[in-house]
């Protein structure tokens, strides 16, 4: 027996199950998401870290190039 719909009146932009279901996302696929994203991010500020150096060292001698 499958599940009956609401018979109910929704307004306009309802956000409700029946009126707009929703993917079921796994809570796994989210975290690990979550983690890579943050290990990007982590990767990136550490390669930026010489760069950083380099202009700090090049403004102290007023090499602006």
């Amino acid at each position: 027996m499958g599940r009956r719909k609401s018979q109910k009146v929704h307004p306009i932009g309802c956000a409700c199950r029946s009126c707009a279901p929703r993917p079921c996302r796994d809570r796994r696929i989210e975290l690990a998401i979550k983690g890579a994203t943050r290990a990007l991010f982590l990767i990136a500020g550490l390669l930026m870290i010489p760069f950083i150096i380099a202009h700090a060292l090049a403004s102290a001698k007023g090499d602006n190039r």
